[in-house]
């Protein structure tokens, strides 16, 4: 198999590729939001990563291509409010949508599409473990990750805390041990869909999502992840 040299945005040089399985390569691509019909800037990444994951099986490796819809989220359910209609309504919709763009650009559909929606036990599964190693916390039925407790946190952006204000993917609240400190699980408000936990009823925070997605369907390791620039830092 030839030799294949991709960047490693955490070493910020280009390398030699290493599949954590010989003979495989699997790819987890962060998806849209959707809230709203695609747009050119949401469809670069799917035709950069299509053209990636069509070259990788060219050249011989078995491909697992893994691409979320974030379909529980602010966006969605302040459409649906203005609507008049449910969160679902919305998200599939917006997924129809989305499915006729990229079907009109030949973009390969992945293997898995999983949505949040879908994964909700797995997602409270995990923040429980977060909880019970001390990597989070409970406040008032919200749960919190405490940043200042995973060292290498901002690592992939060359980021540090010091760098960085709340404001951006991270509400401000006053009662957070650390006001970096980001939402796993956020209470039920009215007019939102919920879910029951042992933290009272309510819906996973923007970042957890994606951990426990890639999780199931590609293990702890894997080899690439995929998305918009704009989303190295959370990662």
């Amino acid at each position: 198999m030839r030799e294949i040299k991709v960047y490693n945005t955490i070493t910020r040089e280009k390398e030699v590729f290493k599949p954590v399985k010989e003979g495989e390569a699997k790819i987890y691509v962060c998806g849209v939001t959707p809230y709203n019909h695609p747009h050119i800037g949401n469809a670069r990444p799917f035709v950069t990563w299509d053209v990636i994951r069509r070259y990788l099986t060219h050249v011989g490796y078995k491909v697992t291509y893994v691409q979320n819809f974030t379909d529980v989220d602010d966006k969605i359910i302040n459409t649906s409010n203005g609507e008049g209609v449910s969160w679902d309504t919305i998200a599939n919709r917006y997924i129809d949508s989305y499915f006729e763009v990229m079907d009109a650009l030949h973009v390969k559909h992945a293997d898995v599409y999983p949505r949040v929606s879908e994964h909700i036990d797995e997602i409270i599964e995990m923040i429980a473990t977060l909880i019970k190693k001390g990597f989070a916390y409970e406040l008032d039925g919200d749960v919190y990750y405490s940043v200042e407790k995973f060292e290498d946190y901002g690592k992939l952006s060359g980021r540090t805390l010091d760098d960085m204000e709340a404001g951006a993917r991270v509400d401000v609240d006053d009662r957070k041990q650390n006001p970096m400190d980001f939402a796993l699980w956020k209470s039920a408000k009215p007019g939102e869909p919920y879910w029951e936990s042992p933290w009272g009823n309510g819906r996973p925070g923007w970042h957890i999502e994606c951990s426990t997605m890639s999780n199931k369907y590609l293990g702890e390791e894997f080899d690439f992840h995929g998305g918009g620039s704009d989303l190295i830092f959370p990662h």
